[in-house]
């Protein structure tokens, strides 16, 4: 089970459960290994996702996630966050779950664009709860 205020999520890629750590230490080993700012593209992911809510047609919403999140992107920042979670975890298991997710929304699966808008925002929100919002409220 994972513990959001230890920074862990459970993520769901293609019917298997994977447990997440996300943390200072996931997000720049996601910048070395990518050469790309996790905040720029965390922040146009989040952009495009809430943008494309409004789009009716299945495949203008996944041509608009996937040009935010490439797979790569998803790749790498799920693979490293799974492996902080369990040291077993190989890049090509996630590269595959990726591919076999898809990126074309069908009813019942979740894709992983909008997984890995789900990840972001909650490295950039955190656990939101009453026990967080009465310390900001102090």
């Amino acid at each position: 089970m994972a513990n959001g205020y230890k920074g862990e999520k459970k993520i769901t890629l293609y019917d298997i459960d994977y447990k997440m750590v996300i943390n200072m230490g996931t997000i720049s080993e996601f910048q070395s290994e990518t050469g790309s700012d996790f905040m720029h593209i965390g922040m146009k992911a989040i952009n495009a996702f809430y943008k494309s809510r409004t789009m009716t047609n299945p495949l203008e919403r996944a041509e608009a996630m996937t040009e935010a999140v490439s797979v790569e992107h998803a790749a790498w920042l799920f693979y490293i966050c799974a492996k902080e979670g369990n040291p077993h975890v190989e890049f090509g298991e996630i590269q595959e779950a990726l591919i076999l997710e898809g990126a074309l929304e069908n009813g019942k699966n979740i894709t992983y664009p909008i997984l890995f808008v789900s990840l972001v925002e909650y490295a950039i929100t955190g656990v939101v709860d009453d026990v967080k919002k009465k310390r900001s409220q102090k």
